[in-house]
Parts: structure tokens; C-alpha cells; sequence
């Protein structure tokens, strides 16, 4: 059994929460991010967010997995490894894109418009029940797809291919010494970058088939930052605090400043920074940073934060949606600063409430119901 590293659940909370304050602040209430960005584009660059997930996924699970795939691949243990993924991620994208359909149910009855159309299609949303969508082979170029229901769930399609062919992948970078895991780990990040410049130019807009590329590269970061943790080395000659301090403050420069010009050097120069602040809080020393990170609200936080990072974009949705209907007016259209600030705060409030509810009624028990039922030995 694995014992849990506390720190990065918590960190786990708060990458949910940059990337919802995003969402919403640069999508559903532009308004909102045009004052956030006055004074930093902080939250303007949150879908950086998401390759921190990669990174760390590829990190935990090798944390979890370790013992089951460092000797061989055996077909029952992934069987049952896969089937645990599926059952982690499964139930509340189902729910969530429930949701969605009962929003286009509404539009027809309450706004008397045209429903499962455009993004909002029915191919597209059984491609979303299937974990599809990111497999749209109609993207001009391959590049770009319209085939979210649920914006965020793009990640877990991706997420879902690359659970595949973890073990095998972890298997062989296990076997590797620590001077051809820096290899990997330099080409790994080579090859995110090359992505990032041959495709769209920075990391928020690589979705769709290219996304395989950059979830699963991101991953392998995450499996040679853990066998660089496992070792141990490190601590003999860095101080974790200094650490996590420089990963700290190399995390914030990039995030506050917005480079129109250099995107995908950008982009691509947060991703060792992601690996160190990873390695830098895995050891609880005891130090202030620890402190908060282990507190229990951070891991309360970090606990609902898959509920968090899939619920948001429904209640953005369904917000625009009852603005319509009850102002028959664009969402934000006349805000002040002031009140889209104080909508942020009450959209981050309904968020946490739903996640909470979400995550102890549909996330846990479906998925603690359908590892009994089908792992029950």
C-alpha cells in the first residue's frame, strides 16, 4: 500500500481553482480578466494549469503503481489498474455531461431555441461518452476540435490514452540510470517544445490529436521527477525550502507576465519549474510552506479537486443560460469592475459548494461501487 503525499493533493486544489478562476474570468465574464490582468496576467495564463495535471498524474501514478510494474506487465494487474483509472475518472464526466444535456433540454423549453447543434451535437457528445473527443479526425488541421461538451473533459480523453500505455512506459523508464533520465527528461522537454512551435504556438491551444503528444510527453516529466525523488539524492545538496521557494518564484514570473510574442518559449520555460516545485514539497520537512499545503483545508481542496475541474464549466454555462432567459441580455453586458469581481467570488463559492456535493454523492460512491463490483476478487 502507498502512503499518500499530502502536499500534492493540496497542490492539486490549487491548480483546479487557478484554472476555474481562468475559465470563468477569460471566457464566461471577459470583464473580469481585463481587471485581473490590469494588474497581472496571473490568472490570464491558468491553462498552464493543466500541464502541471500531466506532470504531476505522471508522477503520482508512478507513485501508486510502482510495485505493480517494475518487474513485468502482468495482464491481470493491468487489468485492474486500468479498470481503477476508468472508475477514477468515469462517473462524474458521465454526470457532468448529463448535465449538459438536460441544459439543451432547457434551451428548447425556455428560450425556444435550437438544441443539440453546433459544439452542442450529438456526435460529438457520444464521442464524449466514449472518452472520444479529443479524436475529432474533421479538425482543420488536426489541430483544433469542436467537439467539447464539457471544455475541461478534453484533458481526461487524452488523460485516458495515456493511462494505456503507462505501465509499459513506466516499466522501461524505470529500468534507466540516472544519466539516461536526464536524457529523457532533456528530450522529453525538447520534443513539448518543438510540439508547441510546429503546432499552435503555446500550450492553451494544443488540444485535440496533438494533445496525446504533450499529456504524454508531460508525463514522462512526471515519472523521471519521481525516480529523481525516490532516489533521494537531492537533499543531501539542495535545501527543500530554498527549493520550493526558486520553483515558487520561477512559477510566478512566468504566470505574471504575458509574452505575445515569444508564446511558446513562454509556455514551455514554466515545465522544469512544475517539476521542481513537485519534488521540492513531496518531502514534508516541516517548514511553513508544508504547513499550509498540509492544512485541512488545502487538502480538503485538493481532495474535490477533480469535482472542482469538472463541474465549472456546466455552471458557467448554465449561468449565461439563465442570464438570457431572466435579463434577455448577454451575461456581463454593463458590469462595473466591482460587481464582475464580486461575481467571480460568488461563481468560486457555488463551484466549491457543487464540487463538495458532487464529490461525496456521485464521484466517490460510483467509483468505490464499480471497484467493488468488478475488482471484488
Amino acid at each position: 500500500m502507498y502512503k499518500q503525499i499530502k502536499s500534492l493533493t493540496s497542490l492539486r486544489g490549487i491548480a483546479a481553482l487557478v484554472v476555474v478562476i481562468h475559465h470563468f474570468s477569460y471566457y464566461a465574464l471577459p470583464k473580469t480578466g481585463s481587471t485581473l490582468s490590469i494588474y497581472s496576467d496571473f490568472f490570464r495564463n491558468g491553462y498552464l494549469w493543466v500541464d502541471f495535471f500531466f506532470i504531476l498524474s505522471g508522477f503520482i501514478m508512478t507513485h501508486v503503481y510502482i510495485g505493480d510494474f517494475s518487474a513485468k506487465v502482468s495482464l491481470d494487474k493491468y487489468r485492474s489498474y486500468l479498470f481503477s483509472r476508468f472508475a477514477r475518472i468515469y462517473p462524474i464526466h458521465v454526470f457532468t455531461l448529463s448535465l449538459f444535456v438536460g441544459l439543451e433540454i432547457l434551451k428548447i423549453f425556455l428560450l425556444n431555441h435550437s438544441a443539440f447543434t453546433g459544439k452542442f451535437n450529438l456526435t460529438a457528445l457520444f464521442a464524449n461518452i466514449l472518452l472520444l473527443q479529443a479524436f475529432d479526425l474533421n479538425c482543420p488541421p488536426l489541430f483544433w476540435c469542436n467537439t467539447y461538451w464539457n471544455e475541461p473533459a478534453w484533458s481526461i480523453s487524452v488523460e485516458f490514452v495515456i493511462y494505456c500505455v503507462f505501465p509499459i512506459l513506466l516499466f522501461f523508464l524505470l529500468k534507466n540510470s540516472f544519466k539516461n533520465d536526464l536524457i529523457f527528461y532533456i528530450y522529453a522537454l525538447i520534443s513539448i517544445l518543438l510540439l508547441v512551435v510546429f503546432t499552435r504556438g503555446n500550450l492553451d491551444s494544443i488540444i485535440g490529436i496533438p494533445s496525446i503528444a504533450r499529456c504524454g510527453l508531460e508525463c514522462v516529466l512526471g515519472i523521471i521527477t519521481y525516480k529523481v525523488y525516490l532516489r533521494g539524492n537531492y537533499q543531501k545538496y539542495f535545501n527543500l525550502n530554498l527549493l520550493a521557494i526558486i520553483a515558487i518564484t520561477w512559477i510566478v514570473l512566468i504566470m505574471h507576465n504575458y509574452w505575445d510574442h515569444l508564446r511558446s518559449l513562454h509556455d514551455w520555460l514554466i515545465l522544469p519549474a512544475f517539476s521542481l516545485l513537485i519534488l521540492a514539497v513531496s518531502v514534508n520537512n516541516n517548514n511553513v510552506i508544508s504547513k499550509i499545503l498540509n492544512s485541512r483545508l488545502m487538502l480538503y481542496l485538493g481532495t474535490i479537486s477533480y469535482s472542482i475541474y469538472m463541474v465549472h464549466w456546466f455552471f458557467q454555462e448554465l449561468l449565461k443560460l439563465f442570464w438570457v432567459y431572466k435579463y434577455k441580455d448577454v451575461f456581463g453586458k454593463g458590469f462595473t469592475e466591482y460587481e464582475a469581481l464580486m461575481y467571480l467570488g460568488g461563481f468560486l463559492m457555488s463551484v466549491l459548494l457543487a464540487a463538495s456535493l458532487t464529490y461525496r454523492f456521485i464521484e466517490v460512491p460510483m467509483r468505490n461501487y464499480l471497484k467493488s463490483r468488478f475488482l471484488a476478487k
